[in-house]
């Protein structure tokens, strides 16, 4: 990021060129495996706000990443979870590990086994909430009802 600043490479591409390129070198680092960040610190979040916004000021010439259109670094961890659940788990398209991680509500007593919902399981731990078990079904369960049922008609 730095480097393309000094080269002074904003003089030679167009803003389509600049954007392209910001995406594939910033926001994929970023984005990969983003889930893995669920549940982070406030100083793990915020430093890795901080290179998001970054790359809008001093790339894009932008005073925010919202100007960019980009979310924030947090709501695309919740994305992701998102994604990875209505996908993968959802659909049971997921690996046999990963669909045994998540469960969903089986007792037909309960109005959250008719929404959808999965189990969340309690955990002591503040280390045991960030794993995929505890943080795909929460991510999941706190998307309202009418965005869920999106997933079956994709």
């Amino acid at each position: 990021m730095r480097c393309i600043r000094q080269i002074g490479l904003c003089r030679f591409v167009n803003a389509d060129t600049l954007h392209m390129l910001v995406r594939a070198l910033i926001l994929s680092r970023l984005d990969y495996c983003n889930s893995l960040y669920a549940g982070c610190t406030q100083s793990t979040s915020c430093r890795l706000q901080r290179v998001q916004d970054c790359a809008a000021v001093g790339l894009l010439l932008c005073y925010a990443s919202s100007r960019a259109h980009w979310l924030p670094v947090h709501s695309r961890i919740q994305y992701k979870l998102c994604m990875l659940m209505l996908h993968d788990v959802y659909h049971n398209k997921a690996p046999g590990y990963l669909a045994d991680l998540c469960v969903r509500c089986g007792d037909t007593r309960l109005r959250s086994s008719s929404r959808g919902d999965f189990v969340v399981q309690r955990t002591g731990l503040r280390l045991a909430e960030r794993s995929f078990s505890v943080a795909g079904p929460h991510a999941w369960n706190s998307l309202p009802s009418h965005i869920r049922t999106l997933g079956t008609r994709l």
